[in-house]
C-alpha cells in the first residue's frame, strides 16, 4: 500500500521543538518499540496534540514511520488535513463500523507497517480516560500482531478546553510492554471475546497513568 509520508520527520522535528516550549517533554520506555516488525499501537487521547507527540517520539525517536487511525472530519480541516495524509494518516468513519478503514489498517499490518489508534474514539473532555471501543481488539485479533500500549498525560494541560493558544506543562509519554490478544483470522469474532480484549487494552493504558486519570480501569 503506497502512501506519503514525507512530512512525517518534519512534522515530528517541529513537534519536538514546539515542546520544547509548551512542555517540558519527557519519554519513558522506548526500548519496548519493535523496530523489526509491526505492532498495532494504542493510547489514550486528551488532547489533539496527542498523535503529533506519539508519532513524534514512540514513532520518529525509533526511526519508525506510524500510520496513524483519524477521524475522517480532520480532511475538511485547512492545510491540516492535507498535511495529516502528507504524514501516513489514514481516516475512519466514526461510529459506522468503517469497513474501508479497518481494511486498511490491516494492509498496513499485513505490509509490516504499524499502525496508531485510540480506543477512545475521541479525545476525553475530563482528563480521565474514557470507554474503550472494540476496534482496537478487533484488529489485534485479526492480524495477529502484537499491542504496544502508550500513555500520554500533560497535553490535556497544554491545550485546555476552551483555551486559545497554548499553555506550558509538562508531558510526559510511557510506553508499556508488548502483549497480544488471540489471534483469529477468519471466522466471527466473539463478542464477549471482543469486550475483554478491548478491556485488556484499556487497562495496560490506564496502568501508565497516573491514578486519578484511570477512570473505571483504575
Amino acid at each position: 500500500m503506497a502512501d506519503p509520508t514525507w512530512f512525517y520527520r518534519p512534522g515530528s522535528v517541529l513537534t519536538r521543538l514546539g515542546m520544547w516550549v509548551f512542555g517540558p517533554l519527557r519519554v519513558e520506555g522506548l526500548d519496548h518499540v519493535p523496530r523489526d516488525r509491526p505492532f498495532l499501537l494504542v493510547a489514550n487521547h486528551f488532547s489533539n496534540f496527542d498523535p503529533l507527540i506519539i508519532g513524534a517520539t514512540v514513532g520518529d525517536l525509533n526511526d519508525i514511520v506510524v500510520r496513524f487511525m483519524a477521524k475522517d472530519e480532520m480532511l475538511h480541516w485547512p492545510f491540516i488535513g492535507w498535511l495529516a495524509r502528507q504524514s501516513g494518516v489514514f481516516f475512519v468513519r466514526r461510529g459506522e463500523g468503517d469497513r474501508a478503514a479497518q481494511r486498511s489498517a490491516l494492509a498496513h499490518l499485513a505490509g509490516g507497517r504499524p499502525v496508531g489508534m485510540f480506543p477512545e474514539g475521541t479525545r476525553s473532555r475530563t482528563g480521565v480516560i474514557g470507554e474503550g471501543h472494540a476496534g482496537a481488539a478487533l484488529l489485534a485479533m485479526r492480524s495477529g500482531v502484537p499491542l504496544l500500549p502508550a500513555a500520554i498525560t500533560g497535553t490535556e494541560r497544554v491545550f485546555p478546553r476552551g483555551a486559545v493558544i497554548p499553555r506550558r506543562h509538562p508531558v510526559l509519554v510511557r510506553v508499556g510492554d508488548l502483549f497480544s490478544l488471540p489471534h483469529q483470522a477468519e471466522g466471527r469474532l466473539d463478542r464477549a471475546e471482543l469486550a475483554a480484549g478491548s478491556d485488556r487494552i484499556m487497562r495496560e493504558i490506564a496502568a501508565m497513568l497516573p491514578e486519578w486519570q484511570r477512570g473505571r480501569y483504575g
